[in-house]
């Protein structure tokens, strides 16, 4: 009989650690197992009247491994490219939008920093001292580039990516190429200056974001589902593990399926309950990962009714300006499908570490915040002719100090049992590439030692 593999959590890791294994070894029976209606996990967009808003990530920077898998996937054709306005940013401060430098030489020239911290910043190669062992976000760019830059920048960077406090989060888990840059350099403004130069000569212009025609993230998904059809069971919630004689049993809605072996792609903490019994040292050290609560809201207006140009990427929002949202996206400036024809959409994301209570309050209140938020950040004050709210309770993994060596010592502990392998946004990376890489390797080790 063909050997089983179990795949627990239907969400972008699992869809795709199911895809690759099929594409590895295709007489290998797959099951993935999921316990929401729809496969797809935080992968998906909604669309109304012409509007299309993603649920979590609107894209990907254009790496081999998520390229690969859209191709293999039949969705080249689909593939599109942020607009090249998208490149410029801003942050909410002091009353007004202020462009964010998108370079080196534009942090030495912005407004948002005093001369005096901008030349800290230019001294960076010769100033800042080598550091022993894991910083966080925040004390990181504080020891290389100054507290001013640190507090102008380190926090609301951190916000727009993990909903986090860049205080807490450790810069080796979630940034380590910055750690590579200054390992590599001795400067981590001369190694991405050194960096830039070889993307531009290499490519002729930097990579863009990029999502697809038609539908947004959610056609990844989509055509995940399509192509492993009837293997992906939904509605299918885990409620145990048990380790057997032959490989492993897995409980769900009253079944009991044998499974040769395992890839457990569900939020750690889910993870965690799941392998208490199976292994108690790996349950603890994955339940320590904290998540954020996040909700992200989607707002469709008339054009006329935003009297912002939106001619950029959106903004961030540093704490203490005022505005409780952590940021909002011009989607429709990002990519103009996204909206129809003489319309704009804004997504708009709030909660996170930082403000936790957010999340509590009524649906009314979320958006009369958010609203009120639009009207003083961009001049907003129509009523939007759509809305789309997604919640997202403990949405997002947060690499605390601390994380690296605890991933580090919850996979050693696994490696007691053969075949029993994790794979997901909560180990090594947080973005869409992070989450195919993860879901790639764990498929491939399966397919080599199966």
């Amino acid at each position: 009989m063909n050997r089983h593999v179990v795949i627990v959590g239907g969400g972008l890791a699992g869809l795709s650690a199911a895809f690759f294994l099929r594409r590895a070894r295709p007489e290998l029976r797959l099951t993935v197992l999921e316990k929401a209606p729809l496969a797809g996990g935080k992968i998906g967009s909604s669309t109304h009247g012409g509007y299309t808003v993603d649920w979590a990530a609107n894209g990907f920077l254009p790496v081999p491994e998520t390229l690969d898998l859209a191709r293999a996937l039949g969705l080249a054709g689909e593939l599109q490219e942020a607009s090249p306005v998208a490149a410029k940013r801003f942050l909410y401060r002091e009353g007004g939008l202020r462009a964010l430098p998108s370079s080196p030489p534009e942090l030495l020239t912005t407004p948002l920093l005093l001369p005096s911290q901008k030349l800290r910043a230019a001294l960076e190669p010769l100033l800042a001292r080598r550091a022993d062992g894991e910083e966080s976000v925040y004390a990181f760019v504080a020891r290389r580039f100054g507290r001013g830059v640190a507090e102008a920048f380190a926090g609301p960077f951190v916000l727009g990516i993990t909903a986090g406090d860049a205080g807490a989060l450790s810069l080796d888990a979630l940034f380590p190429r910055l750690r590579a840059l200054e390992r590599e350099h001795g400067s981590v403004l001369l190694g991405l200056l050194r960096a830039q130069r070889r993307a531009k000569s290499a490519a002729g212009t930097p990579e863009r974001l990029t999502s697809f025609r038609g539908g947004g993230m959610s056609r990844l998904t989509e055509r995940l589902r399509q192509q492993l059809g009837d293997c992906v069971r939904t509605g299918a919630e885990v409620t145990a593990l048990r380790r057997t004689a032959t490989g492993y049993e897995v409980a769900w809605g009253g079944e009991r399926l044998a499974a040769d072996a395992l890839i457990l792609a569900a939020p750690a903490f889910v993870a965690a309950e799941l392998l208490q019994s199976v292994c108690a040292e790996a349950s603890s050290l994955l339940r320590s990962i904290p998540y954020a609560d996040v909700t992200v809201f989607g707002l469709g207006y008339h054009r006329v009714d935003v009297p912002n140009p939106l001619d950029g990427f959106g903004f961030l929002v540093p704490r203490g300006e005022g505005v409780r949202v952590l940021g909002v996206l011009y989607s429709s400036s990002i990519f103009p499908d996204q909206a129809p024809a003489g319309r704009v959409l804004l997504r708009v994301i709030a909660g996170g570490s930082l403000d936790p209570d957010f999340g509590g309050l009524s649906e009314a209140a979320q958006l009369e915040a958010v609203r009120r938020d639009l009207r003083v950040t961009l001049g907003v004050v129509a009523e939007p002719e759509w809305v789309e709210r997604v919640p997202w309770p403990k949405g997002i993994p947060q690499y605390t100090l601390g994380h690296q060596e605890r991933v580090r010592r919850a996979r050693a502990a696994l490696g007691r049992f053969p075949g029993l392998l994790l794979a997901g946004n909560a180990y090594d990376g947080v973005g869409v590439n992070d989450t195919v890489r993860s879901a790639r390797d764990a498929a491939q080790a399966l397919a080599e030692t199966l």
